[in-house]
């Protein structure tokens, strides 16, 4: 992740700690990739090093660790995506899900890294980003401008 990404969410964490966890080591991240079945993206295997899991702004970012301020069942990228592979929720099974919208609605990432929603509404799946730092810049943090994600049906 570029310098600025990491500066903004210092600065967060730096005004309530409690927001972020500690840092996880590379080979408890490839022993969960591997559980998980699908690759972890660079940025985020970064951010997992660095702080384990945490929150973006308002979002979640489920990682290997607790937080002080983490909700009781969400704070586990692997119990986060157990859970919705176990209600067959559409694309769960493709996704490691790392977040949701604020809605109920999933976030994850694929193993090419893009950052894709299940909307339970629509039924559709929404590519948001093509990256972790993306998602974190324009979603969680508001950085950068959104753009629009788009409809598409998973490669």
């Amino acid at each position: 992740m570029t310098s600025d990404t990491w500066q903004k969410l210092e600065d967060i964490y730096s005004e309530c700690p409690g927001m972020r966890a500690e840092g996880v080591p590379q080979d408890e991240i490839d022993a969960a990739s591997v559980e998980l079945g699908i690759p972890f993206p660079s940025d985020y295997q970064q951010f997992l090093r660095r702080h384990g899991g945490g929150h973006a702004g308002s979002l979640t970012v489920s990682g290997l660790r607790r937080w002080k301020l983490a909700g009781r069942d969400d704070w586990s990228v692997i119990a986060l995506t157990r859970r919705y592979r176990d209600q067959k929720y559409p694309g769960s099974d493709r996704w490691v899900i790392f977040s949701d919208d604020g809605f109920g609605n999933p976030v994850g990432f694929d193993q090419f890294g893009h950052i894709w929603l299940s909307d339970h509404n629509s039924g559709e799946f929404v590519c948001l980003e093509d990256s972790f730092e993306n998602w974190i810049r324009r979603w969680a943090l508001g950085v950068d401008a959104h753009r629009g994600g788009y409809i598409a049906q998973e490669k």
